[in-house]
């Protein structure tokens, strides 16, 4: 979900695009890139195609057998696995869903462990070139590797080539009683640091390119960098279209409501547990089961409170999570309507999932999930739990209304395709240099291009990028998913 999906979506695409001067690197712990080997570039095609093991499954088999598969999985990686993969290990290893507790701490610690033996056995690498010195290239920054250089022992490492990255939200800095204080603390000096030395900063949404162009202008910088907008779609139903998925729904007592996100306070979770603590009483068997889908983030304190001091909830609401890009899919299909009462995003992907699956969600009234949703599903008051009660109320007990909700998808939904939304990516990228030369005539606030700067979609590069022929794009992200 979020940020991994999108940016795995932009490296594939990246992958086939067979004619173009693209290359890829990863960065160190020092903060110099190095590009990929062909090894390593088999590897990461793998990756992104969803061909290599991953550490799921396994019911049933024992502590031993669970840990040799994951440190199977490290073994073979040619590059080296980031910390995101350490809790997705844990948590295969422990059966600690919230990441929590001495079996996940240890787990973990033992992850970290081999990978730190395989890191100091593993011969010098050779020097295949830093693209971020490299003037003529155009290097585009993960979320991952932006955190390695905005760290404090990093923080005035410059880099000579042009940068772009994408910027999903700016949640942390707006609202950040929705975060931990770490993480705010972490994201306000990446943001910082993006706005010092990006040349161009993609949204994912036009609600997010308004506050960063917002947060732009009244941050001290000495330059704001160009700001474009590539609604990046969805991407799952597009990415399991080959592979094999269940023809017949899931067997299930009672019907079932999706909500797929990350379990932690911004999301709203508590809300729906409201809702369905009060209408339980009231449409009894015709309730249907409410399906919480989603990693266990923070601060979800309050609902689990909620749960204990309800008991009577625990067969009517279900917790899934670490699910197979197969297993989502098939929830998407099989579920009778979708719901997404999030107080904030930066854009919304499971709303626009839902869409892709033809399926009708109801969204809170959060600017970007309009925009996700193309303003075409109910919108609700995040905070309107009367609100939400009639409206969940309707959608379980009124099929004509689901029937035009189902209608109105099909023939008005636009899906946004991976190469779409990386080919507009490719237009902004490539006005780097036009936008460079017509500043004079660029509005300083709205840090948007006169129209006619971009070429074609698969258009001429911009002079800098033809002489060196590389439009660089960074890996890192890839070892942390």
């Amino acid at each position: 979900m979020g940020i991994p999906r999108v940016e795995t979506a932009l490296i594939r695409q990246a992958l086939r695009w067979k004619s173009s001067p693209v290359g890829f690197f990863v960065v160190d712990a020092w903060g110099n890139g190095q590009r990929l080997d062909e090894a390593e570039l088999r590897y990461l095609r793998r990756l992104v195609d969803g061909d290599l093991p991953q550490p799921t499954g396994g019911e049933g088999s024992s502590y031993l057998a669970r840990l040799w598969k994951v440190l199977s999985i490290i073994r073979a990686a040619p590059i080296a696995c980031g910390r995101e993969f350490d809790r997705v290990a844990a948590i295969f290893l422990s059966g600690s869903e919230k990441r929590r507790g001495v079996k996940f701490q240890l787990s973990k610690t033992v992850v970290r462990l081999f990978k730190i033996v395989k890191s100091a056995l593993r011969p010098s690498r050779l020097d295949t070139g830093d693209p971020l010195k490299d003037e003529n290239a155009i290097c585009f920054l993960s979320s991952a590797s932006v955190h390695e250089l905005a760290s404090a022992r990093l923080a005035g490492k410059k880099a000579r080539c042009s940068i772009f990255t994408v910027m999903h939200d700016l949640i942390p800095v707006d609202f950040p009683q929705f975060v931990g204080p770490h993480h705010a603390r972490g994201f306000v000096r990446n943001t910082a640091w993006q706005l010092d030395n990006a040349h161009l900063l993609v949204c994912v949404s036009k609600y997010t390119a308004d506050r960063v162009k917002a947060h732009a202008k009244s941050s001290d910088v000495a330059r704001i960098p160009q700001v474009a907008v590539s609604s990046p779609g969805a991407f799952l139903r597009e990415a399991i279209t080959d592979r094999e998925m269940s023809a017949d729904r899931q067997n299930r007592d009672r019907k079932f409501v999706l909500y797929c996100s990350t379990i932690e306070i911004r999301k709203n979770h508590i809300l729906l547990l409201k809702v369905w603590h009060r209408l339980l009483p009231l449409l009894g068997e015709r309730l249907p089961t409410l399906v919480l889908c989603g990693r266990w983030g923070w601060m979800y304190e309050e609902l689990t409170a909620f749960m204990d001091a309800h008991p009577e909830l625990a067969a009517h609401v279900e917790f899934r999570s670490n699910l197979s890009d197969r297993e989502l899919a098939e929830l998407y299909r099989d579920a009778e309507f979708s719901v997404y009462p999030s107080a904030v995003e930066g854009w919304g992907l499971g709303a626009a999932e839902c869409l892709d699956f033809g399926l009708p969600v109801l969204i809170s009234d959060a600017p970007s999930l309009t925009e996700a949703t193309q303003g075409l599903m109910p919108t609700i008051p995040a905070r309107d739990i009367e609100a939400w009660c009639a409206a969940i109320a309707k959608a379980c007990t009124d099929p004509v209304w689901l029937a035009e909700l189902r209608h109105t998808i099909t023939s008005r939904y636009r899906p946004i395709k991976e190469r779409e939304f990386f080919a507009t990516i490719v237009d902004h990228v490539a006005a780097i240099d036009a936008v460079a030369e017509a500043e004079a005539k660029v509005d300083p606030v709205a840090g948007i291009a006169p129209d006619g700067c971009a070429p074609s979609i698969y258009g001429p590069l911009p002079a800098a990028a033809r002489q060196s022929g590389a439009l660089a794009t960074d890996q890192r992200f890839f070892r942390e998913a």
